[in-house]
């Protein structure tokens, strides 16, 4: 794997943020103030797993770009028994918009 510069981190993470918040439930129920009924459906952040340098899971909703990128490459969703690994499916995918379609990451 190539070495991810900082400008590539940033894109990588604002990317998942836009994947990881698209998650949606249609069965939720929404309740405002006083018992109000507000509709059903909820849109929610999808939590991201990370793997720390120590071998320790780290489940966030939220991610900042404090991570650095030897962790951040080791994000994935967690869906019962498979994992989906964003963060190296994101890479890929700028890998081969760069290496096919012209795109240009400093």
């Amino acid at each position: 794997m190539k070495k991810i510069t900082k400008s590539r981190l940033h894109l990588l993470l604002e990317i998942e943020r836009i994947i990881g918040g698209e998650c949606y439930n249609a069965k939720t129920q929404n309740w405002g103030p006083n018992g109000v009924f507000e509709g059903e459906g909820r849109h929610f952040p999808y939590p991201i797993t990370f793997i720390g340098s120590d071998g320790n899971k780290i489940k966030r909703k939220n991610v900042d770009n404090s991570l650095s990128a030897e962790m951040a490459i080791t994000g994935y969703y967690a869906f019962g028994a498979n994992q989906l690994l964003i963060m190296r499916a994101l890479d890929k995918v700028i890998r081969h918009l760069e290496d096919n379609h012209g795109l240009s990451i400093s």
